[in-house]
């Protein structure tokens, strides 16, 4: 039992040992395999043969990258299958080249140190990244879908990131429309994808004016607090002071007095006590003769 323990403690430090080291890197690649995949179908007609070729190697080699990464992953995770169930953003990136892309919300999410680790920021940044990672990635997609479609009136990139756009804000102007298969499937994904990001933006849109306004509403308060604070230190202050200077002139009063032969009795109002051992009348002596 106790070996298990240990073994599971050993695999589980091996694992984010190894994401830790990795997730910049692989981040990393998943933005050059964006630009390479969306450099060879944007330039498609105009780059020559062996532009392509070079571009789609870079593909290529990514993609043995990722593969390789998620057969480490899994085999260094605590459960393996569980973490193929758990992680359906790194099995997409690895079957869909169009997904590959979305290995960098994969290690955003997973803790990432890429954007703010703030929780508001770090929530409006993955809406944003989310939201511009789907309508390039769609744009792209599409365009390579739908150019050599006949029919098709998404012929240029323009076109498709119009397209992207009506299509994620569900507006559907209906002036571009994808009529190959593989481009109703990515207009369909886009559209769902598009109505959650669109819930996701306006709540967020809508938290973060609530909380501008109940942060003015707690600078203020702060800083009448402050303001109260510190008109009550200068008041004590001031008193403090006051105290002080009456304190500094009895002192003076006293050691005038005191050099001048006056004793404390005499400077305090008090007239000296003798007992009646020195010669002093007992308590009836000032009674008359009579009594």
């Amino acid at each position: 039992m106790a070996f298990e323990q240990l073994s599971t403690i050993t695999d589980g430090s091996r694992y984010h040992g190894y994401r830790e080291r990795t997730d910049g890197v692989m981040a990393a690649l998943a933005f050059i395999f964006l630009v390479a995949w969306s450099a060879r179908i944007i330039g498609f007609v105009t780059f020559s043969a062996h532009v392509r070729v070079v571009l789609e190697t870079v593909q290529i080699l990514i993609w043995m990258v990722f593969l390789a990464d998620l057969i480490i992953r899994t085999v260094l995770s605590e459960k393996s299958w569980r973490y193929i169930w758990t992680h359906p953003l790194d099995v997409i990136a690895v079957l869909l080249p169009a997904a590959r892309p979305l290995k960098i919300l994969s290690v955003f999410a997973q803790g990432g140190s890429i954007l703010s680790s703030r929780g508001r920021m770090k929530t409006m940044q993955a809406v944003v990244l989310s939201t511009v990672l789907l309508l390039w990635i769609g744009s792209v997609w599409v365009l390579s879908a739908e150019r050599e479609v006949p029919d098709s009136a998404i012929n240029t990139f323009g076109d498709a990131v119009w397209w992207a756009f009506v299509t994620v804000t569900t507006v559907g102007y209906g002036d571009y429309a994808p009529v190959s298969v593989t481009g109703r499937i990515v207009a369909g994904g886009m559209m769902l994808l598009g109505i959650a990001l669109i819930g996701v933006v306006t709540a967020s849109v809508a938290a973060w004016f609530v909380s501008v306004t109940a942060g003015e509403d707690d600078d203020k308060r702060e800083a009448e607090e402050a303001d109260r604070d510190r008109h009550a230190l200068e008041v004590a202050e001031r008193r403090q002071a006051e105290m002080l200077t009456r304190i500094q002139t009895l002192e003076a009063k006293i050691d005038v007095l005191l050099a001048h032969g006056e004793t404390p009795e005499a400077i305090l109002g008090k007239k000296p006590r003798r007992s009646s051992r020195d010669g002093a009348p007992s308590a009836g002596a000032d009674e008359g003769p009579g009594q």
